[in-house]
Parts: C-alpha cells; sequence; structure tokens
C-alpha cells in the first residue's frame, strides 16, 4: 500500500492505492493551516479506513510547483513516515498529479497553478491512448508566455479564480476547474509505478522543486 500526500495548495490531500487502485481517499481545505493539521489528519484517515501503518510499502508526495510552504510541510510529513517505518520515497510533479486526476479529458491540457506576482506554473499534457503524455516541462512565466501553445483546441485545467481571465485572454472556453481534483491520488499511483521500476528519492536529500530561484 502507498500513502499518498498533497499540500500544494490550499487544499489537502490524502489517499492509499493498493495493486494500481485507489483503495481510500480524502480532501480537505483547510487553506494554508497544512503544518497544524497534517499529523492529526494522517492518522484520522489511516485509523478511519483501517488502514494499519506496518501494512504500507511506500509514501509519495507531491514535490511542486505550488505554495513553497505547503510543499515543505507535506514533504516533511512524507519524510517522517519513511524514516519512522523506513519505507521508499517518490515525489511527482504538482502538474503531473493534477493531469493524471483529470478525468474524461482527450485534448491536449494546459495544466496551471497560480504562482503570484503575476506569473503561473504550468505544463502541457496530452491524452492520447488513454495514458497521460507530458509534452513540456514544467515552467514559470507571465500569462503572455502561452501564446505559442495556445489554440482553439486545446484546454486549460486550472483553479477556478483564473478561469476568467484566462478565457478572456485566449478566447477559449474549455476551461476545466482543478479545485475539487485530490492530487494524492495521483501521488500514491505514480508512487506505485515508480517503486516497482525502483525510481526511488533519497530520502534525506529530496527537496520540493519550486521552479523560482531563491528558496
Amino acid at each position: 500500500m502507498i500513502l499518498g500526500i498533497d499540500t500544494s495548495g490550499y487544499s489537502l490531500g490524502l489517499a492509499v492505492s493498493e495493486e494500481e487502485k485507489v483503495i481510500a481517499s480524502e480532501l480537505t481545505k483547510p487553506g494554508l493551516r497544512h503544518g497544524e493539521i497534517l499529523q492529526s489528519k494522517l492518522a484520522e484517515f489511516l485509523s478511519a479506513n483501517r488502514i494499519l501503518l506496518n501494512s504500507l510499502t511506500g509514501v509519495s508526495v507531491t514535490i511542486g510547483p505550488g505554495s513553497f510552504t505547503g510543499l515543505r510541510i507535506g514533504l516533511a510529513g512524507a519524510k517522517g513516515y519513511c524514516y519512522g517505518l523506513n519505507l521508499p520515497l517518490t515525489g511527482i510533479s504538482t502538474l503531473l498529479a493534477a493531469a493524471m486526476a483529470s478525468k474524461n479529458n482527450d485534448r491536449k491540457t494546459i495544466v496551471i497553478i497560480d504562482a503570484k506576482r503575476d506569473e503561473f506554473y504550468y505544463a502541457l499534457f496530452d491524452y492520447a491512448k488513454g495514458h497521460t503524455q507530458r509534452l513540456s516541462p514544467d515552467i514559470v512565466g507571465p500569462i503572455e508566455s502561452f501564446k505559442d501553445i495556445v489554440n482553439q483546441k486545446t484546454c486549460f485545467l486550472g483553479p477556478a479564480h483564473l478561469a476568467k481571465q484566462f478565457i478572456a485572454q485566449f478566447g477559449v472556453t474549455d476551461y476545466l476547474m482543478s479545485d475539487d481534483l485530490n492530487l494524492a491520488e495521483s501521488a500514491c499511483l505514480a508512487g506505485e509505478r515508480d517503486i516497482r521500476q525502483g525510481k526511488v528519492l533519497n530520502t534525506a536529500e529530496a527537496v520540493p522543486v519550486y521552479l523560482r530561484s531563491g528558496f
């Protein structure tokens, strides 16, 4: 069983997967209070779903981009479980996690996160053959930097508060909301795959991916 954790934004996502299926999932919206509630929420979540700590085989966490403080808290919590239980640690891009969590989408999609300072974190994905395929690296930039990858067949996936701005800027009406996606589900599913392939992080050296320098 893989425990997934997401604290990259205003939501707190928790999930557990086994044999490539999510068997438990919880999404709450504590704002930016992850540091106050993460440990208690984790304990309550595992207890409510009758998941024993010694049944976990790994921990996977969203590692960014996203809220600087939130990412640090989530990674610290994941590391604590890995150290305490001697488990492997994996990490997944927040943008990729959102792309994986989007349901019934068959078009090229630009996943966006508000990076503040009039900038956005974003990446382009495709869903050909039923699989999420990355078409660009994770990028940070102003809204003008999107113009070369947007067309009328492009779909946006992002928070609701950005919808009006992006629809007005690019004249597209297909904007999917990401606010209620539990990215921890993507994290644990990706974690299962990575652990199976031996792609694990060095728990002591793992750090969040901020994309911006100076953090």
